[in-house]
């Protein structure tokens, strides 16, 4: 298991990187977000999030990296890629994301293990220049890989902007 999350960690960091290095003068976007996790549970927690998305896009992809921290001590750090989908002659977008991560429960819930596959789905609309208000909904899960994968949902509200 520790090899698998070692390996993830590697392609994250080694993507992150080349999207870094191949963008000289353009501009990433950072976003925080606030919301509750347990959404369809019957205890919740509150969380909040610090994403940064890379400036580098291939026919709409671009790469992403987060992390997140709910008021049980409950950690993820993780990144991926996220596809936007604009809504034509309109100031509003859909976006979807996945990708793995690292979870540390600390008292929150037993997702099954440290490996994790964060996914979501989030709408958002334009304010002045790139700034933007977004509404996420996000799944997180081992997807499978071990016997015990409860997952969990969160409902987060997030401010995104450029950086200078």
């Amino acid at each position: 298991m520790k090899s698998i999350l070692r390996y993830y960690c590697l392609l994250l960091l080694c993507g992150s990187a080349f999207a870094s290095a191949s963008n000289v003068g353009e501009r990433g976007t950072i976003m925080v977000s606030g919301g509750i996790s347990g959404v369809f549970d019957t205890e919740r927690n509150p969380v909040v999030m610090l994403d940064y998305r890379f400036a580098k896009q291939w026919k709409g992809v671009q790469p992403w990296a987060g992390m997140g921290w709910a008021t049980d001590g409950a950690v993820f750090v993780g990144g991926g890629v996220v596809y936007a989908v604009p809504v034509f002659e309109s100031d509003w977008s859909f976006s979807v994301g996945t990708g793995p991560g690292y979870y540390e429960r600390h008292q929150g819930d037993d997702l099954g293990s440290h490996l994790e596959f964060c996914s979501f789905a989030e709408i958002a609309h334009r304010l002045s220049g790139e700034h933007r208000v977004v509404l996420r909904l996000v799944h997180i899960s081992n997807g499978g890989i071990t016997e015990r994968n409860p997952g969990a949902e969160l409902l987060m509200l997030g401010y995104a902007m450029p950086l200078p």
